[in-house]
């Protein structure tokens, strides 16, 4: 059993003390994360005294304000080193958490979850160009499968930590909670310090403008379409458990026992459910795979309606399992077009823009599962399986448009992005990479 539950986190190939300490600091940072997420509207409620409809005001336009900002932290991180940008946006997460065991107001409030959403949403930008860093070929989309299991794992345990302090409900365990939180973001950047700077040899940030980020509309239109994927988190983390509630027969407290199976297949599947992202053609796949058990699972819990408990229960089990499915699948994909399509001395800036198109799920994915289910209830749901379903026909036009405006094998950003097949696994050459001393602090 130990030997099979150790399986679930061995990496898919052999790791280097650089992934290890890369990992390592993914563990701390998703820990505080975890902490952070799970118990922030609770202590700024409870303890702080916001009232709690500011609190959702104020935390919901925090996750966005980072939005116009995206491509410009990439572009800061290209710029000074995905190395050393993850180290600063880690330790501004930890100066900005310990300011707000300080707050005392609304005002105070809103600056402090502004400045954090920016940083944190900034970090996981610079952290996947550090991962491009210290990771090339084929191994990208395994070692990142890797991390995120590794990351799932930290936010459970930090949402469990933050369960305890939130039940003795004392004004010391909410703010151990925040403190607790701030020296994970604090020892996840120190642990980043160990990692050396790299650099590409034969390239330069100046030879690739901002503006080409921008233009770059089918890398973007990509994103969009893993970004409407990712709507599924919602009805996962939203739809399903108001869902719940709105059922008689279901137990109030499922949405919850839910969330946790869905964290446990992520956990075990997301490795080995990730190898077949190794070329184009299986990305393809799994995104028709994820959309289609995207779509069904819809179906399934709108199956759910006016079930015995027993029969409501199961069809909300399986419905989690094709969410978890379709999460893990849409995940892989992504990994590979995030890498690969974009060009390797600026894996910061079009991370960027990746965030700003797979973001849609934060802009629409609340509004439209909620609108749907709460207002059409069994045909809301039926309505966005369609929609899922849809975007199957999306896939295979936009990624054959993405892979022929990918550069060519010339070993430069050129001018006019010409060439490049559905097959070629490796749209951009890649960056010869050299570990060079910490020459800048």
């Amino acid at each position: 059993m130990a030997s099979r539950m150790s399986g679930l986190f061995r990496p898919p190939v052999a790791i280097s003390p650089q992934v290890g300490r890369m990992a390592a600091a993914n563990l701390f940072a998703s820990l505080g994360f975890g902490m952070y997420t799970a118990g922030s509207a609770v202590y700024f409620t409870r303890h702080v005294g916001i009232p709690a409809s500011q609190v959702g005001a104020g935390l919901t336009a925090a996750g966005l304000l980072w939005l116009p900002l995206s491509l410009y932290i990439g572009r800061f991180c290209d710029r000074i080193g995905a190395r050393t940008a993850v180290v600063w946006t880690g330790a501004a997460q930890a100066v900005l958490l310990l300011a707000a065991t300080t707050v005392h107001g609304l005002a105070g409030f809103l600056i402090v979850v502004t400045l954090l959403g920016v940083v944190v949403q900034g970090g996981w930008i610079c952290r996947e160009a550090l991962v491009a860093d210290v990771v090339t070929g084929d191994a990208l989309v395994g070692i990142s499968a890797y991390l995120r299991s590794l990351f799932n794992v930290g936010v459970i345990a930090g949402a469990l930590l933050s369960g305890l302090a939130l039940s003795w409900d004392r004004t010391p365990g909410y703010q151990a909670l925040i403190i607790g939180s701030a020296l994970a973001e604090a020892t996840a950047a120190v642990i980043c310090l160990r990692l050396p700077k790299y650099r590409q040899e034969h390239f330069g940030v100046s030879e690739v403008p901002l503006s080409d980020a921008v233009r770059d509309v089918p890398y973007l239109a990509l994103s969009v379409l893993l970004g409407i994927l990712a709507v599924g988190d919602t009805i996962l983390y939203v739809g399903i458990p108001l869902w719940v509630l709105s059922q008689p027969a279901l137990p109030p407290g499922l949405g919850a026992w839910l969330y946790g199976l869905n964290a446990v297949l992520v956990i075990g599947l997301q490795v080995r459910l990730s190898r077949a992202a190794d070329t184009y053609r299986g990305v393809r796949r799994l995104l028709m795979l994820a959309s289609i058990a995207t779509a069904v699972s819809c179906l399934a819990v709108g199956a759910s309606q006016g079930r015995s408990v027993l029969a409501g229960v199961l069809w909300l089990v399986v419905a989690v399992v094709l969410l978890s499915l379709g999460e893990v699948w849409s995940a892989a994909a992504g990994w590979k077009i995030r890498y690969d399509m974009a060009p390797p001395q600026a894996q910061g800036t079009w991370g960027g823009l990746f965030a700003l198109g797979s973001s849609v799920n934060l802009v629409l994915g609340p509004v439209l599962v909620t609108v749907l289910t709460t207002r059409y209830s069994a045909m809301g749901w039926v309505l966005l399986s369609l929609a899922f379903v849809a975007m199957t026909t999306a896939v295979v036009p936009a990624m054959s448009w993405a892979l022929r405006t990918r550069a060519p094998r010339t070993g430069s950003w050129p001018e006019t992005t010409t060439g490049g097949t559905a097959e070629d696994p490796t749209p951009y050459p890649a960056a010869p990479r050299s570990p060079i001393p910490d020459q800048r602090g």
